[in-house]
């Protein structure tokens, strides 16, 4: 039995030992009765608050109501090691991603350590799936053609994709100083998509919030979220409402410190030109 299918049983148990229904139980809450059959069906993670506001309804004990916080926090958190549970290797979790972006309308990307993938170029991705190869998966290249592929989701219809950069990350080279150029004559090429939005933090900009991950904020139609995050050996997501939304402060902060629209179009320009005379006096 999973978690999440242990934790629906507790709860039913719970419910079914103080005698009510669901639909008493949801007006006990303050819920719709198709929010707790969800959540007993495993449909619907509950998050802590649900699981402490179902305890407090069912008269369910301190010990208990702990014990029943603990499993909710455990699988508000799904993680991928990248060398012993990505079946079919790196090329089919991009695949994976693929479908997640399918799935949400809005995406919001922060990124302080390189170029997003949503924004890569073929040389760039190699290089930087290359690089993060710590478990030596080796299938670099079908990882960064599937990572490639994904982006056809910029040019659809309906979609919003927000992506906040810090100049750290676009000044992070893993190609030569010509792909570099190039690499940022994607960015700005892509920037004129009417569903994409581009901020730079600059470097000089004193911070409002610490830049301590990469993470990627997913909204679903139906109003839900997800946080993704990427550690060297594995990626974590996030499903939990409270945490999603510490992130969503996070970016909203350190969206308030960036240069945005014209200005971050100059800042972008700036280091291609940088670009371009190095690759230049390398060459001469």
């Amino acid at each position: 039995m999973d978690d999440q299918t242990a934790l629906a049983t507790r709860l039913r148990e719970l419910r079914e030992d103080a005698g009510l229904s669901t639909t008493r139980l949801a007006a006990a809450l303050g819920w719709s009765q198709s929010k707790v059959s969800k959540i007993e069906n495993r449909r619907t993670k509950p998050s802590v608050d649900d699981v402490r506001s179902w305890s407090a309804a069912t008269g369910a004990t301190a010990e208990v109501t702990a014990e029943l916080t603990n499993a909710a926090e455990s699988i508000q958190v799904a993680s991928i090691i990248w060398d012993r549970t990505l079946t079919g290797g790196r090329a089919a979790h991009q695949r994976r991603i693929g479908r997640t972006l399918a799935e949400a309308y809005r995406v919001q990307v922060f990124q302080h350590a390189a170029v997003p993938g949503l924004l890569q170029t073929a040389e760039y991705a190699r290089s930087v799936l290359a690089l993060a190869d710590v478990f030596g998966v080796s299938d670099t290249t079908r990882a960064a053609a599937a990572r490639v592929e994904r982006q056809t989701a910029l040019y659809e219809k309906g979609r919003r994709f927000d992506f906040l950069i810090t100049e750290a990350a676009l000044r992070f080279r893993p190609v030569p100083h010509d792909a570099l150029a190039a690499q940022y004559d994607k960015i700005l090429s892509v920037a004129t998509l009417p569903s994409v939005s581009l901020s730079i933090l600059p470097t000089g900009v004193r911070p409002s919030a610490v830049h301590a991950h990469p993470f990627v904020i997913y909204t679903l139609p139906d109003g839900s979220q997800l946080t993704t995050i990427e550690t060297y050996t594995r990626e974590l997501t996030l499903t939990d409402p409270e945490e999603i939304r510490v992130y969503s402060q996070v970016y909203d902060s350190l969206l308030a410190d960036a240069a945005i629209g014209e200005q971050a179009r100059q800042l972008l320009e700036t280091m291609r030109a940088e670009a371009l005379n190095s690759a230049e006096s390398q060459a001469r």
